[in-house]
């Protein structure tokens, strides 16, 4: 027998039914002082593919409690098809996902680690205490000074370790190893091209698709490699071209060092160019 799985966004009504969920346990369960949504929902960008981010504020006291609650709580909306939870944050992050395609992020915390739970802004549902006055989320700062230039610095270093990696891989005939250098050396290329792009703000703040022109995100797009050793080489070659030649008001506006002995060294241990 053959199963289908159907993918499909959910509806407004979905999303806001769930809101409202968490609003309502927000509201009556004791062992909550404040609850608000973060993300696109209070952006004003959300659409129908949009995550549901939403953040309890806990009593100190009752947080240990609650926290083994959650699974439990989340339950009565729904069959869970999803659920797990981390603390890579500093804070409590549960992940999870409904049978109906809803799916989010459940932030939990206290009023001790309450400014760490969030960056950018917010829509308060619930605040019983005033815990929530006056409260900012601020993103990351722009770089600048020193930390720009020591920041732009150290991506182009990772960026060409990531190279000598595929390079490495592609004589070897790894090509999976290949492709997860090749998109290490993405990575650090698009942070780069934010700051190029986004002066005004920290690249981890900004989504790439908003932060560069569409032209530019066409020409990247023919870095995409297929599944040969030539093919990736050639998308290490055509990327590392437009980063060089993308990044020099970058370098000139920070002074930083680009690390032309260190590219020379492993271009040539390869024979490239």
């Amino acid at each position: 027998m053959t199963c289908k799985t159907w993918a499909y966004p959910m509806t407004e009504r979905e999303l806001s039914d769930v809101i409202e969920r968490f609003r309502h346990i927000a509201e009556t369960d004791s062992r909550v002082l404040a609850s608000f949504v973060g993300g696109s929902l209070a952006a004003g960008t959300a659409d129908a593919y949009s995550d549901i981010d939403i953040y309890f504020v806990v009593d100190p006291s009752e947080y240990d409690s609650f926290h083994s609650d959650v699974a439990s709580l989340l339950n009565t909306f729904g069959p869970l098809v999803y659920f797990d939870r981390h603390n890579d944050f500093g804070f409590d992050l549960v992940l999870f996902m409904f049978k109906n395609n809803v799916k989010g992020e459940l932030g939990l915390g206290t009023t001790q680690n309450l400014k760490n739970m969030h960056r950018g802004p917010f829509k308060v549902l619930v605040d019983k205490t005033g815990v929530m006055d006056n409260v900012e989320f601020p993103l990351p700062p722009p770089l600048t000074g020193k930390n720009l230039r020591d920041y732009v610095e150290r991506q182009l270093r990772w960026y060409w370790y990531w190279y000598g990696q595929l390079l490495t891989s592609c004589a070897r005939n790894h090509l999976w190893s290949a492709e997860l250098s090749l998109s290490s050396m993405r990575g650090r290329a698009f942070n780069l091209l934010k700051l190029v792009y986004q002066p005004a703000h920290h690249p981890e703040g900004v989504r790439l698709e908003a932060s560069i022109p569409a032209i530019l995100q066409k020409e990247l797009g023919a870095t995409l490699a297929a599944f040969t050793a030539d093919s990736f080489k050639a998308s290490g070659d055509r990327l590392t071209k437009i980063v060089k030649r993308e990044i020099q008001p970058l370098l000139l506006s920070t002074a930083a060092q680009y690390p032309a002995i260190y590219e020379t060294a492993i271009m040539s241990k390869f024979a490239v160019g």
